[in-house]
């Protein structure tokens, strides 16, 4: 049972590792099979099409931020310390190779993907804007922030200025994710 466990979590590792840095339409379950040593037909044992299994990828990551974000609210952790999360995973999912963040990774041809897929896919970034909402409001209320606009509209600023470094550090380095980070805090009134 274990050795079935393993292989599902390689397949969504690989899987999501293809994805971001290849974009929907830039992997087959013959790229993951190669990598783990395993038949196609293994793969589509645990995932019948490729939407199946880009759909649990991104169903996963909800979870996993779901989690992440509650854990964070328990902690009594403040605002910046939430930002600064999602900052270091940010910088943490490029440091492993991944240089499309996982929101970013399906944009070029969303339209044409699964139904599935694209509920997965929007459900994660509405979690993601409410959350980062959330916070930002709760740093203007605390004086951790000092922006102009409503927290909504900030929130999206933020994760369209991390869609666009993440992708462009792929090509000009990690040091352009760093700087629009650096921008993003600056713009927020963050003082260290």
């Amino acid at each position: 049972m274990e050795e079935i466990n393993n292989t599902n979590q390689q397949i969504l590792s690989y899987g999501r590792t293809f994805l971001q840095c290849r974009g929907y339409n830039g992997f087959s379950y013959r790229d993951i099979s190669q990598k783990l040593g395993i038949k196609n037909a293994a793969i589509h044992h645990y995932y019948p099409q490729k939407e199946d299994l880009v759909a649990t990828i991104f169903e996963r990551i909800r979870q996993q931020f779901t989690k992440d974000i509650a854990k964070m609210a328990q902690s009594g952790c403040s605002a910046r310390e939430q930002l600064q999360y999602f900052f270091d995973f940010m910088l943490r999912e490029f440091d492993e190779g991944r240089n499309i963040c996982p929101i970013g990774s399906l944009i070029l041809n969303f339209e044409e993907l699964p139904k599935k897929v694209k509920e997965q896919h929007l459900l994660l970034l509405d979690n993601v804007l409410a959350w980062l909402s959330g916070v930002l409001r709760i740093g203007m209320e605390s004086n951790e922030f000092d922006f102009s606009e409503p927290a909504d509209m900030r929130a999206e600023a933020i994760v369209e200025t991390l869609l666009g470094a993440r992708q462009l550090a792929s090509i000009k380095l990690r040091k352009t994710l760093e700087r629009s980070i650096l921008v993003i805090k600056s713009n927020l009134g963050w003082k260290n």
